[in-house]
């Protein structure tokens, strides 16, 4: 037994190292699978910014970072979220009404839960791209007080995707759209910021040119280059 011992503790530590970690919201009986990075030399107890990131439907949490995230030179906590719809090679965020109401509140939940397992520093910022972009103006309009900056990138939203749940507002809101996105016309990303803007939300929206995918290749710069600043105006705040 004694020999066993070791043998079983080593089996379980490298199940919890190389097992993406996942946290249950119990209250929707949904499952979230997450990946952790950091970035600027941080470690795992420095007290951080969170930067929660959800990546485009048919895509992965790992892909996501290394395409769109991986120079990030500011320290920061990087949660990344996997779509809890399998999708493709990948997977997806909710499309419909009903999926929104159920993902959204169940999301948002979990993120509150991280923001308290970790060291965090503020309020979670919120950036999401395209599918991912979608549930970040969702979370924009319906759990914006949870969070202190969004950024939704190539998403979209209209008003039957709402429901009839509260508007709750908070988080400043930088946005970031292609003039010739034939993925998610940019008319679905000026239709998000209409809402947002009458709910009395705080909006920036970028046009830019190109299409869907800049977010990885042209524009990808400029916009770590805003996620940055957002996370460096937090940390003064807390100093």
């Amino acid at each position: 037994m004694k020999k066993i011992l070791p043998l079983i503790l080593v089996l379980v530590f490298a199940q919890w190292w190389f097992t993406d970690p996942s946290i249950r919201v119990s209250s929707h009986e949904i499952r979230f699978k997450y990946v952790v990075k950091y970035s600027g030399n941080a470690s795992r107890a420095d007290d951080l910014p969170m930067l929660v990131a959800l990546h485009g439907n048919g895509d992965t949490a790992d892909n996501f970072y290394e395409t769109a995230l991986d120079q990030l030179k500011v320290p920061a906590r990087i949660i990344l979220f996997q779509g809890p719809i399998p999708y493709g090679r990948g997977n997806a965020w909710p499309w419909s009404p009903d999926d929104f109401s159920q993902y959204g509140k169940a999301f948002t939940e979990a993120v509150d839960a991280l923001a308290l397992k970790y060291p965090t520093l503020g309020r979670p910022i919120l950036f999401g791209f395209s599918g991912g972009g979608m549930m970040a103006y969702y979370q924009a309009l319906k759990h914006g007080d949870r969070y202190a900056y969004i950024f939704p990138v190539s998403g979209r939203l209209s008003k039957n995707l709402l429901g009839d749940e509260a508007i709750r507002i908070g988080a400043e809101v930088i946005a970031f759209h292609g003039m010739s996105d034939s993925v998610v016309s940019i008319n679905g990303g000026k239709e998000a910021v209409a809402l947002l803007r009458k709910s009395g939300t705080d909006v920036i929206f970028s046009e830019f040119k190109g299409g869907h995918l800049e977010i990885f290749t042209t524009m990808k710069s400029t916009i770590t280059e805003a996620i940055e600043e957002k996370i460096k105006d937090m940390k003064k705040a807390k100093t």
